[in-house]
């Protein structure tokens, strides 16, 4: 008997730790009042954790071929990852709290989420770790899908008590402006740039008032130190660069980067996704040589009109110019898959069998078309095929694999 009840406290306290792991699920179809919208609370996807993938020896590990395809957005199979639409309204702002994260300025849908509004949410959330496309002081060679750049984040909550890994996070999920010099016209007329020194913030705020003609500045002590704890010592204070939010009808394309494996013990090909990235359009601007290329700002939909942030009284610009469309940071898909397997995507036969993102992959519900596997080179397909040529070696490498699975039997 006292065995038996230590085994179920056991199990009890295993399962209370692990239960506060595991991701919140997705909306659910009831409003406030105890309306339901429908006839039934759809609460059939519990709150949990996404089934292992099988286990693979090495010694049965016999063949793979690494892939890397492209979703599109245009393509009707892949609709249900792309929608429905998110949008922001004029007064919304970065969440200061993980309560106001999905707060009213930011529209969803009421049932299903697109796959980029989970991505976002969770990110904020911390459930999700990024990884740049790119080495920051590099960035011509985009090998981020190699997990070689992270946003280190020491807690869940590191977006809310961290300025410098919250600005970095809004870089590669908005488009951001430039920060602009913080500082004060004086009483005659000059404009006065604040510096930070090596002084305390006390004794700096002191000098200042006694160096410049302005009484601004003691008058603004509370909003000068936030721009002063965020300035490295030397450096120019800097106001916040202005920041415009990617809506999920910004997203045209996710990548994906994948092993496709022979499993002897089991005598299947099998694959697995390894990472996805999702890609948006970015303002393209003609370099003068090769070395001086740089990714402009993000194009976001605002309304259904592509912009830009910028410091105007907007704080966006609608004049984009030419744009290319690039990869915004790379995530580990099996990390992913603990968030998206709590989320329901659409069932165009029927609305009461509705299954989760995850069960979508797992299941390869979507579209997908090559542009990159493991070669001698390192290279996409687009580097020495062009136009129709390129999409004809994408089914090439496609039919090779193929046609390895089918040579493998003996008839």
């Amino acid at each position: 008997m006292r065995t038996l009840l230590l085994i179920i406290v056991s199990v009890f306290l295993n399962f209370t730790f692990n239960a506060q792991d595991v991701p919140p699920r997705g909306p659910y179809n009831t409003l406030d009042g105890g309306i339901i919208d429908g006839v039934v609370i759809k609460d059939e996807v519990p709150i949990r954790s996404a089934v292992p993938y099988e286990h693979v020896r090495l010694a049965d590990y016999v063949w793979s071929k690494r892939v890397f395809s492209r979703i599109d957005a245009r393509e009707k199979l892949n609709h249900e990852i792309f929608f429905p639409f998110d949008s922001y309204y004029g007064l919304y702002e970065a969440p200061k709290t993980p309560e106001d994260i999905d707060n009213p300025y930011w529209n969803k849908h009421q049932e299903r989420w697109s796959l980029w509004t989970i991505i976002r949410r969770h990110i904020l959330l911390g459930d999700l770790t990024v990884y740049r496309i790119s080495d920051p002081d590099y960035i011509l060679k985009e090998d981020g899908y190699q997990f070689k750049y992270p946003f280190t984040k020491n807690s869940s909550d590191e977006y809310f008590v961290n300025e410098k890994y919250k600005n970095d996070i809004d870089r590669v999920i908005a488009s951001a402006g430039s920060a602009e010099p913080y500082g004060y016209i004086d009483f005659d007329g000059n404009e006065i740039t604040l510096r930070k020194t090596g002084l305390p913030f006390l004794d700096w705020i002191d000098s200042l008032a006694g160096e410049y003609a302005t009484t601004n500045i003691e008058d603004n002590v509370d909003e000068i130190r936030k721009y002063w704890d965020n300035a490295t010592p030397g450096s120019v204070l800097e106001k916040p660069a202005p920041i415009v939010y990617q809506s999920s009808a910004g997203i045209v394309a996710y990548n994906i980067k994948e092993d496709w494996f022979f499993d002897k013990e089991r005598s299947m090909l099998d694959k697995r996704i390894i990472a996805i990235a999702p890609v948006s359009k970015f303002k393209y601007t003609e370099p003068e040589t090769p070395d001086q290329y740089q990714i402009g700002p993000m194009v976001v939909y605002n309304n259904g009109v592509e912009v830009i942030a910028s410091s105007n009284a907007r704080g966006y610009d609608d004049n984009v110019g030419l744009t290319e469309e690039k990869e915004m940071f790379w995530l580990y898909f099996p990390e992913l898959r603990n968030v998206i397997v709590n989320y329901y995507t659409y069932n165009d036969k029927s609305d009461a069998q509705w299954m989760t993102f995850d069960d979508l992959f797992w299941k390869r519900k979507f579209n997908a078309q090559i542009y990159r596997t493991s070669d001698k080179f390192d290279r996409n397909i687009e580097d020495y095929r062009f136009g129709v040529d390129a999409l004809r070696e994408a089914e090439r490498i496609k039919g090779e694999i193929r046609k390895w699975e089918h040579d493998v039997w003996n008839y």
